[in-house]
Order: C-alpha cells, then sequence, then structure tokens
C-alpha cells in the first residue's frame, strides 16, 4: 500500500512537471485506468488525468523498467546440460514441470555458456527455498538451491 502511495504521488508530480514544461502544448485527458498503474481487478477508484500525452509514453516506459528490476534471493535448479539437443531438453523440463510439479512457482532458462540450466521459483530467503525443493525433490532428485538474481514478487 505505501508503495502504491509513493507510485501515485511521483506520477502526480510528474504530471505537474509535464503541465508546467509544455503550457501551450497538447494536453490529453485519460481515466486512471487507462494508464496501466493498477491491475484492473485492483482498480476501485475512478479519475480523470488531464496531461500532456506524453506522459503516457513515460509511465509505461516506468512500468517496463520495473518489471525487469531484480532482486537477489534463491532458486531451486532442477536440470543443467550443456550439448547441441540442451536447449530443446531444458524447454521439455519447464514444460513437464508446468503441468506435473503441482506448484505454482515460476521455471526459468538460462543460458550461461556452455550451459542451459532450469531454475524455479523467486524465493526471497533460504527457509523458502528449502520448502520449495523438498516438494519437488521427489520428482527432481538432482535439484539444489542457488543464489541468484530473483524477479520482485508480484503487488
Amino acid at each position: 500500500m505505501k508503495y502504491k502511495f509513493v507510485f501515485v504521488l511521483i506520477l502526480a508530480l510528474s504530471v505537474n512537471m509535464l503541465n508546467f514544461s509544455d503550457v501551450y502544448g497538447q494536453r490529453t485527458t485519460y481515466e486512471i485506468s487507462e494508464l496501466g498503474i493498477f491491475p484492473d481487478s485492483e482498480c476501485a477508484a475512478s479519475a480523470k488525468v488531464t496531461c500532456n500525452p506524453a506522459l503516457k509514453t513515460v509511465e509505461s516506459g516506468l512500468i517496463e523498467a520495473g518489471k525487469k528490476r531484480r532482486a537477489y534471493g534463491y532458486s531451486v535448479q532442477i536440470f543443467f546440460e550443456s550439448g547441441v539437443e540442451a536447449k530443446n531438453k531444458a524447454d521439455k523440463v519447464v514444460e513437464d514441470f508446468k503441468k506435473n510439479s503441482g506448484c505454482d512457482d515460476e521455471a526459468y532458462v538460462f543460458y550461461e555458456a556452455p550451459y542451459f540450466k532450469v531454475r524455479v521459483g523467486d524465493c526471497r530467503s533460504r527457509l523458502e527455498a528449502t520448502k520449495l525443493k523438498k516438494a519437488i525433490e521427489a520428482k527432481y532428485p538432482g535439484c539444489f538451491i542457488i543464489e541468484c538474481r530473483i524477479a520482485y514478487p508480484k503487488l
């Protein structure tokens, strides 16, 4: 909740800066839901924002940049192999994990020369990663916990 407030505050300040920088420029009115700040299911409020159209471009760029940010945490590595067919095997492992694991965790394919690797989960603590490892250990007996960069959890 605190982060949403800070984001809306930054957005409001950006609107004001764009308004002052281009007094005679073109203005457009957007519904707050059109800006894409909040997912549709979480947007309970309604507001209209009148601003320079460049704001929508700036805002969408900030959202995309935020999706690419990563934090340090832990994942469980379930596969690594090198060779001609390693990429295809890694993709099959990801597909198999999504279908048969029973976990909601995401599986990722990485390439770190010369290996293709499949890592599962975005765990913020080693305890979380240990629980995930125990859950999938029967299906993937050679799995192990690795400290790495993880995606930020969804708000």
